[in-house]
């Protein structure tokens, strides 16, 4: 007897996420769906159309898809059959994991080369498409290790391939989508972009008033919004960045204290220190020394 489905879902548990393979037989139309988060989705095999008041695209293999999250969005799959069904993937990463990945670029020397410019709106992004075929043959490639691969070694490599894609999509406008991903837990949307701004820009001499004009209040509206969401005043806040970023730095142990300090935005090595010191209870050099 044959079985009879019209789509069908398997799901990959992965350590930093999940990674679905949905499987259509027949043909469909106007069928809704819809994403909490911005997931990474790759068509293996057939076609979807996909639209919404913003949006209409084919999707064809060979093409990686971040659709709108929050946005209901419609699907129609003309061509599909029991004995060719079209055959998509979703991947769900977990955004304590991306943000982990992009700091850990962020903080990397040459990080303005790496990263797609922070100035791009995440708000002006709402889809990305991409062909790049190193990116799809990533995620193809960690398909298949879901499927032969089960030793020691498999959370390791599905970690790595990942990584390559993620590194791939912050080169590009795909960082804003996904930025979203690990920022959204702060519901105000215009201290969310002073966050993300503060974040891109820890190496230059930010002020208050600069990060007020990016959110779009008042100075003295957001400096008390600032404080009410994060506990912190905004120049706390940036200090306690900044010595975060230093601390990445150091660990990586290939520049000199006084650059990281001139790097990671302080005016002077004195104030790092003094800076680092009160907030770490341990002057820069011991940590240093006790990491290394």
């Amino acid at each position: 007897m044959i079985e009879r489905f019209i789509e069908r879902g398997t799901a990959y548990p992965l350590q930093m996420g999940t990674l679905m393979v949905y499987e259509t037989n027949t043909s469909c139309k106007n069928v809704k769906f819809f994403f909490e988060q911005n997931v990474l989705t790759l068509m293996l095999k057939g076609h979807k159309t996909v639209v919404s008041d913003n949006l209409k695209i084919e999707f064809f293999p060979g093409t990686l898809f971040i659709p709108q999250a929050n946005v209901v969005q419609t699907v129609h799959i003309p061509e599909a059959s029991f004995y060719n069904p079209t055959k998509c993937l979703v991947l769900e990463i977990d955004p304590a994991f991306l943000q982990t990945y992009y700091e850990e670029i962020l903080y990397l020397e040459n990080h303005k080369e790496l990263l797609h410019s922070q100035e791009a709106s995440s708000q002006a992004v709402q889809h990305f498409c991409s062909n790049d075929k190193h990116l799809v043959a990533a995620f193809i490639r960690l398909y298949e290790q879901q499927l032969g691969e089960s030793g020691s070694t498999k959370d390791l490599i599905d970690s790595l391939v990942i990584k390559e894609m993620l590194a791939r999509i912050f080169n590009t406008e795909g960082l804003a989508l996904l930025r979203n991903n690990f920022v959204k837990s702060v519901p105000n949307k215009k201290i969310q972009k002073s966050l993300t701004y503060i974040k891109g820009k820890l190496d230059d001499q930010l002020t208050v008033q600069q990060l007020a004009d990016v959110s779009g209040y008042g100075l003295t509206t957001f400096y008390k919004k600032f404080r009410e969401i994060t506990g912190m005043t905004p120049v706390d806040y940036i200090l306690n960045e900044r010595i975060k970023q230093s601390k990445i730095m150091i660990q990586k142990n290939k520049l000199s204290l006084k650059e990281i300090a001139f790097k990671c935005g302080f005016n002077s090595y004195e104030y790092f220190c003094s800076s680092f010191r009160k907030l770490e209870q341990l002057r820069p050099s011991e940590f240093k020394k006790a990491t290394s």
